[in-house]
This record gives C-alpha cells, sequence and structure tokens, in this order.
C-alpha cells in the first residue's frame, strides 16, 4: 500500500471505532444485538480501495475496539471481525468477480453475513456468555430457534445494509471513489 492509503486506512479505522460509541438495539426480543454504524466507513474504503485496505481498516478498528470492549467484551469484538470480514470479502468478490448492481451485493452480502453472524452466535457467542445450550436459552426467552434465526439474519441484514447504504451515499458525495480511480490507472 502506498503512504496515502496507509494514512487513509489509519483514518478510517479510528472514525470507524469511533462510531462503536454511537450503538442502540433494533430488535427487541435481541436487546445484545446493537446496531453501530462503524462498518460503513470499513466497506468505503473497501469500494473506494480495494480488500486489504478495508481488511486493515477493520483490524484497526477492532484492536481499537479492544480498549472499550463495551457489552461484548472479547468474544463481541471476535465476532464482528469475523461478520465485518465475511460482509467485505463477499462484497469484494462480488463487486470484481460476478459484477452484479452494487444494491444487489449488498444485500446478497447482507445475507450471507446475516447466516455467518447466526452461526457464531449459535455456537460461541449465547453458550459462552449464558453457560448453557443456545436451545436453551431460546426457549428461556420464550422464541423457537426458527425465529430466533430469523431475528438475528433480521438484525444483520439491516445492520449491514444500512452501513452499505451509508458507505454508497459517501461515495456517491465524495471524490474518494475518482481518487481511488485515478491511483488504480496509474
Amino acid at each position: 500500500m502506498h503512504g496515502r492509503r496507509v494514512a487513509i486506512v489509519g483514518i478510517f479505522g479510528a472514525l470507524s471505532f469511533l462510531l462503536t460509541f454511537i450503538e442502540f438495539p433494533i430488535i427487541p426480543l435481541l436487546p445484545f444485538l446493537k446496531f453501530d454504524p462503524s462498518d460503513s466507513l470499513i466497506i468505503l474504503v473497501t469500494m473506494a480501495y480495494g480488500f486489504f485496505p478495508g481488511f486493515f481498516t477493520l483490524v484497526i478498528k477492532s484492536f481499537l475496539f479492544i480498549f472499550r470492549a463495551g457489552d461484548g467484551g472479547l468474544i463481541g469484538i471476535l465476532m464482528n471481525f469475523i461478520a465485518g470480514t465475511a460482509f467485505i470479502t463477499t462484497l469484494y468478490l462480488l463487486k470484481n468477480f460476478v459484477k452484479l448492481n452494487n444494491w444487489i451485493n449488498y444485500v446478497i452480502s447482507s445475507l450471507l453475513t446475516g447466516v455467518v453472524a447466526y452461526g457464531l452466535n449459535y455456537f460461541v457467542a449465547i453458550p459462552v456468555y449464558t453457560n448453557q445450550p443456545t436451545s436453551q436459552f431460546v426457549s428461556n426467552i420464550g422464541i423457537s430457534l426458527q425465529l430466533f434465526f430469523l431475528l438475528v439474519l433480521l438484525f444483520n441484514f439491516i445492520k449491514f445494509f444500512v452501513d452499505s447504504s451509508i458507505s454508497h451515499f459517501l461515495l456517491k458525495k465524495t471524490k474518494i471513489t475518482s481518487f481511488a480511480q485515478t491511483k488504480s490507472e496509474e
């Protein structure tokens, strides 16, 4: 990476971390799933500069997030990192190899990330945090496993689709894309 891109990755990683302080639950039955707009900047960097700058922006955000930890602790940080990596990997591959419309790419990437996040919640987070099998935890809160799956999928779809929409809007309203295109043409 060139010096200017390294600086951009660092700045956007730090800004992305700051956006983690704006968080709120969006599904009342699962209040531990909280939306924050931090991934919008990671998606922006991925769309403008490519996979590796986006990935390193995610690494910086995740590293800084360790010092904040929040309700999710280290497992939450790891899950967010894996979900973010799944999203930008899918988005990058769709954008560069399948070449669908951006909005279709956002939908597919968001849905796939939701499936990954469900697996992470089912097999890692809930058993670790509650010290009980996920099926028992879900039963205790009064919903079925199918509804739990749909709610986790819905949450991640909303989170990553909104973050994608924010980054899409920012790319259209700034000169970031033109800088990325001119640099890649050199």
